[in-house]
């Protein structure tokens, strides 16, 4: 049997090639995240180990905040300690170091960089010394307060060479220096892509951070201690009261690795999610071909049972092909997973995103895994259509037909409808208040009941979406429309793909709505202002708070605002506060006060949202006590509840942190005009003031609120990309199904060619037959969808998401692209379809 099963898969090469497709496609997904993943995980390790190589001791602050999403906020460090650390025997020299938000303004006017969707835009300190971080390529170091060198990329991207005047923003307002040095990092022009202004470490303190305060000292050792050794003298002589910490070179080397490995796999984890998914519409593909095959060979195995084969041997038969697509197709895909992360490296240095040089990592795990996982996923798709295969009769072979006609069952009834019974439950159940984690399983319920029930589905509403084409296409529109019926696991099993993608586009296109639609609600509803300076950064710079100020003093404007964010831990906790200036909010920004005003903000004091004083039972007068991020914790009374909570949890006074060592950007700056005020001299002022710090977008009120709601769209195109992939199955799937449906009723075109069907009449019966197929899953996926998309809108109510929007006109677009899908999908099918020689046709039993 196992000859048997060899001699057929070389005999049906075709088949399995169209079979192994399916596989490519979602290993070779797999595979390229997998591989891209651990080239940029190596590379970065390796510019890390060779930037901190000359490092021995890292002296740092042990005051730290940690934030969400891994943010960290550290106190700095005294300058005091860099002479301090000179004195440690066996330390040959040291100096300070700062990391912080820093913007480049190229010669155009327009910052480089990106506002917090991109590499980041640092300031900091170049100097020269044995365990320096840059190495100079062009010029000299920076030496003064009119210094500055630039990396390399930055450089070239500003158009900047040595002697040019370089405008930079950065907390303390904007600047121009001189262009003395350009730099590199290591062996790149720039780390990942980010920008770094260059500074003398006085100018990097006083401009970048607060005088006379530093992140770190790097140390570099003269040879007579250990690393560890060194590390520990530098601890022991630096006083307790300074609260800091050394780490050998090793040590931060490992953790600045592991920190830039964090973020990366979070990036690996998105796309492998999608890799799966992909899988996941692969198997369907996958159990179609191979149920297709069974059914057209349903008179060999017969005869092959008839000779005296068992039920396991035919059963096994099956499973050794299907071990042959899914070998085969994992290592072409695996290949393939090569090419496009080789690509993905390419498409990164061609936005100016540097990386090290470095060859791709195909490491071991990645061949094994995705040759493991592609075995598993074709093996599995193939059980039961064995099984079938398996259970043939011996008199079977005496049948003409090989089709595969046995009609769904109560079995098949009673498990789809308690499948989905069972889901609903779960997801009620989750409504009432247990707990979000179960609502996935209430979903997979829904969706596995959906498909099970496909083929008792499929006939009925197939015939009903093929009535415009049996009503206007004539013949060949009553063909495809009963095509599309006669065999309805057929057609669920191919429509499933389609069904499975649609239904997540949908739902993730009806969530998206929902939060834009509550987006343009809330902040028409709140904001009072007429226009508004925004930034995309968060967590990491943004506007200096120092352009309110400025705008406030010009003529056109009543009030200019600007609204900040600090990292502060409350409860032991990182949390975002939130800062507002009290004389100049008022009018412009409504947060929903409950019994108390703006006025009622003292440096001294805290406003709660309404939900986190309910949740913490939190009154007007409790104390809050809060730490900052120079370590201080200060006691904050309640003054006031608010309602409005979508600017945050906790607002405070933007004088609080006047005169200490925290550094505080602002995130927009609101204005209101006065009243009667020309709008072009208005604009142009406000144009001109934005102008002079570099950054900022001026944008009227209704700009910024679209500008707010528009940011869901990244999301969802960076989503729409990823299921790009499961979608490109999805019509592989229609396209193998049709092929094999056109080779098993070869007989049937044959004889209506010879009866006087034309060849365009053969190609529009095939084309509608796949359109049919592809709205069908189209149009159980937008149901599924919608339905999921309100499920996951209700389940989001405690995060402030209150509405579901339907998206309608996406909505129709999907369902006009599935039409379009079904056409591309039939292109190839159709055409062989014609190809069909008439008489050869006619001989085929």
């Amino acid at each position: 049997m196992f000859r048997i099963a060899i001699k057929g898969i070389l005999g049906r090469k075709a088949r399995l090639i169209l079979t192994s497709l399916a596989v490519i496609l979602g290993t070779s997904f797999l595979a390229g995240t997998s591989v891209f993943s651990d080239t940029l995980n190596r590379t970065f390790d390796n510019l890390f180990s060779d930037v901190f190589k000359n490092v021995d001791s890292y002296v740092r602050s042990t005051q730290v905040i940690e934030g969400n999403f891994g943010q960290e906020e550290r106190q700095r460090i005294p300058l005091e300690l860099v002479d301090l650390v000179k004195k440690v025997p066996g330390v040959s020299d040291a100096v300070p170091d700062v990391q912080a938000f820093a913007r480049i303004i190229g010669k155009d006017g327009k910052p480089l960089g990106s506002d917090g969707q991109g590499p980041p835009t640092f300031g900091s300190v170049a100097m020269k010394f044995k365990g320096a971080l840059w190495t100079i390529s062009q010029g000299e170091w920076p030496m003064g307060p009119k210094d500055v060198a630039l990396d390399e990329a930055s450089a070239k991207n500003g158009k900047y060479v040595v002697g040019d005047t370089v405008k930079v923003v950065a907390q303390s307002g904007s600047r121009e220096f001189t262009l003395v040095g350009i730099a590199s990092y290591g062996d790149v022009r720039s780390p990942g892509g980010a920008t770094f202004a260059l500074f003398d470490p006085t100018t990097a303190s006083e401009f970048l951070a607060k005088p006379g305060l530093f992140d770190d000292i790097l140390v570099s050792g003269d040879g007579s201690k250990s690393d560890v050794e060194l590390a520990k003298a530098i601890n022991a002589a630096i006083p307790a009261k300074y609260k800091t910490e050394t780490l050998t070179g090793a040590q931060i080397t490992a953790e600045t690795q592991d920190q830039i490995g964090s973020a990366l796999s979070f990036f690996g984890i998105l796309l492998k999610t999608f890799s799966f998914i992909a899988l996941g519409v692969g198997c369907f593909v996958i159990y179609n071909v191979f149920s297709i095959s069974a059914a057209q060979r349903q008179r060999e195995n017969a005869l092959l049972r008839a000779i005296g084969a068992s039920r396991k041997q035919i059963t096994r038969t099956m499973l050794i092909e299907s071990i042959a697509v899914g070998l085969i197709g994992s290592i072409i895909g695996l290949v393939a997973g090569i090419g496009l992360s080789a690509g993905l490296s390419a498409l990164l240095r061609a936005v100016n995103i540097d990386i090290p040089n470095g060859g791709l990592v195909v490491s071991q795990n990645t061949v094994v895994s995705t040759i493991i996982i592609g075995l598993i996923v074709t093996v599995l798709s193939a059980i039961l259509p064995a099984r079938r295969a398996g259970k043939v009769p011996p008199l079977a072979a005496m049948r003409a037909t090989a089709l595969e006609i046995a009609a769904p069952g109560r079995k098949r009834l009673i498990t789809g409808f308690a499948s989905i019974i069972l889901g609903i439950a779960v997801v009620g159940f989750v409504m009432s208040g247990a707990s979000n984690s179960y609502l996935g399983i209430g979903i997979l319920l829904v969706f596995i009941g959906t498909i099970v029930l496909g083929p008792i589905i499929a006939r009925p509403v197939a015939l009903f979406l093929g009535r415009p084409a049996a009503r206007f296409r004539g013949i060949t529109g009553v063909m495809a429309r009963q095509n599309s019926a006669r065999n309805p696991k057929r057609t669920s099993r191919t429509a499933s793909p389609v069904l499975i993608g649609v239904a997540l586009v949908t739902a993730v296109t009806a969530l998206a709505a929902s939060i834009k639609g509550q987006i343009d609600d809330v902040f028409t509803a709140q904001f009072k202002g007429d226009y508004a300076i925004s930034t995309d950064a968060r967590g990491f710079g943004g506007l200096s708070p120092t352009l309110a100020i400025d705008l406030n003093k010009l003529p056109q404007v009543e009030k200019a605002t600007g609204f900040g964010f600090l990292t502060v831990k409350i409860d032991g906790k990182g949390q975002y506060l939130t800062t507002v200036t009290p004389e100049t909010v008022d009018g412009v920004w409504d947060i929903g006060l409950i019994n108390a005003t703006y006025a009622d903000l003292k440096t001294s004091n805290i406003f709660l949202s309404e939900k986190t004083a309910k949740r913490k039972n939190i009154s007007v007068g409790a104390v809050v006590q809060t730490t900052f991020a120079d370590g201080v914790t200060r006691p904050l009374t309640v003054s006031g509840i608010y309602v409005n909570n979508e600017i945050g949890d906790y607002v405070a006074n933007s004088h609080l942190v006047d005169g200490t060592p925290v550094v505080m950007f602002d995130v927009g700056v609101y204005i209101k005009t006065k009243a009667g005020a020309d709008k072009a001299e208005t604009v142009a002022a406000l144009t001109a003031a934005v102008k002079k710090y570099g950054q900022g977008d001026l944008l009227t009120k209704q700009e910024y609120i679209n500008k707010q709601s528009g940011q869901v769209n990244q999301l969802l195109g960076l989503i729409y990309g990823l299921l790009m992939l499961s979608v490109i199955i999805s019509i592989v799937g229609i396209i193998i199904t049709l092929l094999l449906s056109v080779f098993e009723r070869q007989r049937e075109l044959g004889l209506l060619r010879a009866v006087g069907m034309t060849r365009s009449q053969v190609r529009t019966t095939v084309r509608w037959e796949s359109v049919i197929t592809s709205l069908l899953g189209a149009v159980l996926g937008i149901i599924l969808g919608i339905g999921l998309g309100w499920v996951i809108v209700f389940a989001l109510k405690d995060q402030g998401l209150t509405s579901f929007k339907l998206p309608v006109g996406p909505t129709i677009v999907i369902m006009v692209m599935s039409f379009i899908v079904g056409l591309f999908a039939a292109i190839y099918p159709a055409w062989r379809a014609t190809r069909v020689n008439i008489l050869d046709a006619l001989n085929t039993n």
